[in-house]
């Protein structure tokens, strides 16, 4: 597929999956260090202990603030730099509006994903290196293979793709590329505050809750985020949409 190959070869989405995965990473450190601690070379009992690592690091708060900053790191611009440029009324001639839409809505959003995805494989890796030492026992690693670590590598897909439409299509409405840099962090910053400070027990209300299963579980995350993407894809398309009917 040529959109993921555009993704890999973009020198912006390595940029920002690597300040993605420190800040993942790094947001572990003092759990690692109490785990580190508590266990001191001897074997864990009943559970795996670098599943346990993973699912902190990428769940913790201060990590994923970092997700809607990367996101649309790569290409959340990309579109309303086109529709500046009127590059877009020329490749529309030349593949039909349908198609421009779900091309570039695909280009701004894959990215986003992947590289949320990528982090998140990355943080695993370091998490197996760093405590598989303990010695898990293999029924709680394989169950934690189902339970924990693909369920939040697709949570942390659908996140990353929601973030970086929320900035393309930010930037699409406004008529400022620089706004899907700014809008996604504000937002997530602003509604997080606003659940902690006045509504403190609706969980679901806060974007971190959105891809961290702790409060209501995969199912709920991954359906929130869904429907939060297709919404998010309707106000880009109707955004694009009547930019290039205005020119």
């Amino acid at each position: 597929m040529r959109e993921i190959k555009n993704v890999f070869a973009n020198a912006l989405f390595w940029a920002g999956l690597a300040v993605l995965t420190a800040a993942f990473y790094l947001s572990g450190r003092e759990y690692m260090a109490q785990l580190t601690a508590l266990f001191d070379g001897q074997e864990a009992e009943g559970s795996a202990v670098w599943i346990e690592v993973f699912q902190y690091c990428i769940t913790a708060r201060n990590g994923m603030m970092f997700v809607p900053i990367c996101a649309p790191l790569a290409a959340g611009a990309c579109v309303e730099t086109e529709l500046r440029s009127r590059y877009a009324l020329f490749f529309c001639s030349r593949i039909g509006k349908k198609e421009y839409y779900r091309k570039k809505i695909i280009e701004c959003v894959l990215p986003g994903g992947l590289m949320v995805c990528c982090s998140e494989i990355l943080v695993l890796l370091l998490a197996f290196a760093g405590f598989y030492r303990l010695s898990p026992p293999a029924g709680a690693a394989a169950g934690g293979l189902f339970g924990v670590i693909l369920p939040s590598l697709g949570e942390g897909f659908l996140n990353g793709v929601f973030w970086a439409g929320v900035g393309g299509a930010a930037a699409v409405l406004a008529r400022n590329p620089y706004i899907a840099y700014a809008v996604p962090f504000v937002l997530f910053y602003v509604l997080t505050v606003f659940q902690e400070r006045y509504y403190r027990r609706l969980f679901f209300l806060s974007p971190k809750c959105w891809a961290d299963p702790v409060y209501y579980g995969n199912g709920f995350c991954i359906g929130v985020l869904f429907g939060m993407c297709v919404v998010c894809f309707g106000c880009f398309l109707a955004g694009v949409k009547r930019r290039l009917d205005e020119m």
